[in-house]
C-alpha cells in the first residue's frame, strides 16, 4: 500500500503557513515603526515599589526635588519607569532606607539563576519575564537570556529592531566553539528600564551537534563552560541573570546549571507534572554525579521549587501541595503563583502583569489576585538574591 501523504511537504507548507500569519498578528500588534513602551505608574505604585508613602512622594514633587511627573485632568501624577529609577536614586542619595539602590555593591557576585524543568508547560517563561521584570521595577540591572529554541520569552518582546535568530542573533553566537562574537554584541535593549535580553532561535538546536563533534575530538568537558564563559563577559554590567531554560535536559541545559549561582524549578500542582520533576531530578542527579566525578560538579546559592498555575479551591491540587511540602520542606517557596485568566491575556499579549493597565481587564479584581500572588513569590526570590549576597534584612 501506497501513502500518499509526503511528511517533508506537510511540515515545509504549515511552517510556512504559521510563520506567515504569527508574522501579520504580530506586525497587527507592533508594526515595525511603532515604539513599544512601558506603562506610566500612579504615585501610589511608586510609594509601594520605593518602599515610601504616597504622601512623601507627593511633597518630593511638590519641592521639585525628583522628576516632574505627568499630571493628568483629575491630578493624579505618573511617573515613567525612568523617573521611578531616578526617584529611587534621590532617595539612596539622602539615605533614607537602607538597599533603596539595590543594584550589588563591592565583592557581591552577578546571581545567574536557571529557571528549569524538565516539562513544558511548567510556566518556565511566565517565572522569568514577571521575575525579571519585578526585579526591575526595583531597581535591579537584570539580563534574561532565552535558552529555549522555541524562543517564547524572545517572543513576548514583540518586535526587536535589528533582531534576526536567522542572522545569528541568539546565544548560540557566542558559545559556538568555531569564532565566537562577544556577547555584548547579541544584547538588546528592551521597553523596560534595566531589563535587558538575549535572544533564542532555532539555531541553538545545533549547540547539541556542536558539543557531541567537539567530545569526539576532545573527550574532554569544556562545553560545560561555554554558557559561564560568553555570560562572564557581561556579568559586570548585571545584578542578576536569568537563564530560560528549554524544557529538556540537554547539554544547553546543563551548561546553563553549571554557570547558575541559583536555580529555581516551576512546579504545578498536579500528579503528572510533580511526577515529571521527579524524572528530571533523577535524570540531572545521574548526569551530577558524573560532572562531580570528573571535577565539573556546579555548586548555588539556593535552589528552590515554586508552585505554578495553583488553584487553592481544587481540592486534588491542595493535597499534591501538601505532599509537596512534606517532601521538599524549605526549599518549596511559601508563596505559589495561582492560575489566573489574568496572566493567561496579558502573556496573549505579549506582555507581563507588570506592563498592562489594571483597567484594561474586565474583572480587575482578577488581576488583583493574580498580582498579589505573583508579588509575593518574587519578593520571597528577592530575598533569596539578598541573602546569597550576605545583606542584612
Amino acid at each position: 500500500m501506497s501513502r500518499s501523504l509526503s511528511s517533508l511537504q506537510f511540515m515545509q507548507t504549515f511552517s510556512s503557513k504559521l510563520e506567515i500569519a504569527l508574522n501579520n498578528l504580530s506586525m497587527a500588534q507592533y508594526p515595525p515603526d511603532a515604539r513599544r513602551t512601558m506603562r506610566k505608574f500612579a504615585s501610589s505604585e511608586v510609594a509601594a515599589l520605593l518602599g515610601v508613602t504616597e504622601a512623601y512622594i507627593r511633597q518630593v514633587s511638590l519641592k521639585g526635588l525628583g522628576p516632574e511627573p505627568e499630571i493628568t485632568q483629575n491630578g493624579r501624577r505618573l511617573y515613567s519607569l525612568e523617573q521611578v529609577l531616578d526617584l529611587r536614586m534621590h532617595l539612596a542619595e539622602k539615605g533614607r532606607k537602607k538597599w533603596i539602590n539595590p543594584r550589588r555593591v563591592g565583592d557581591e557576585a552577578c546571581q545567574i539563576i536557571a529557571v528549569t524543568n524538565f516539562k513544558g508547560g511548567s510556566s518556565k517563561t511566565s517565572t522569568t519575564i514577571h521575575l525579571g521584570h519585578w526585579l526591575a521595577l526595583r531597581g535591579y540591572r537584570v539580563l534574561a537570556v532565552d535558552m529555549d529554541p522555541q524562543a517564547s520569552l524572545t517572543s513576548l518582546q514583540g518586535t526587536l529592531p535589528g533582531f534576526d535568530y536567522r542572522e545569528g542573533d541568539t546565544l548560540y553566537s557566542a558559545i559556538r566553539f568555531d569564532d565566537p562574537v562577544e556577547t555584548a554584541g547579541i544584547i538588546h535593549k528592551t521597553h523596560i528600564a534595566g531589563f535587558d535580553i538575549i535572544c533564542a532561535g532555532l539555531e541553538l538546536t545545533e549547540f547539541e551537534t556542536a558539543v557531541a563533534m567537539e567530545m569526539r575530538k576532545t573527550g574532554g568537558t569544556g562545553f560545560l563552560l561555554r554558557v559561564a564563559q560568553a555570560l562572564e563577559q557581561v556579568a559586570g554590567d548585571y545584578d542578576v541573570i536569568l537563564l530560560d531554560c528549554a524544557p529538556s535536559l540537554n547539554f544547553l541545559t546543563l551548561s546553563s546549571l553549571t554557570a547558575s549561582t541559583g536555580v529555581l524549578i516551576p512546579v504545578p500542582a498536579h500528579m503528572l507534572d510533580v511526577d515529571s520533576t521527579g524524572k528530571f531530578l533523577e535524570l540531572a542527579a545521574s548526569y551530577m554525579q558524573i560532572l562531580d566525578e570528573i571535577g565539573a560538579g556546579a555548586t548555588w546559592d539556593f535552589a528552590k521549587f515554586l508552585i505554578t498555575k495553583f488553584e487553592p479551591n481544587d481540592h486534588p491540587q491542595a493535597n499534591m501541595q501538601a505532599l509537596m511540602r512534606q517532601v521538599f520542606g524549605e526549599d518549596l517557596l511559601l508563596n505559589a503563583v495561582i492560575k489566573s485568566t489574568a496572566v493567561a491575556d496579558a502573556l496573549t499579549w505579549k506582555q507581563s502583569l507588570y506592563e498592562v493597565q489594571r483597567s484594561r481587564f474586565s474583572a480587575p479584581k482578577t488581576y488583583d489576585r493574580a498580582i498579589e500572588s505573583i508579588n509575593a513569590a518574587n519578593a520571597e526570590i528577592e530575598v533569596l538574591i539578598n541573602q546569597a549576597w550576605r545583606r542584612e534584612p
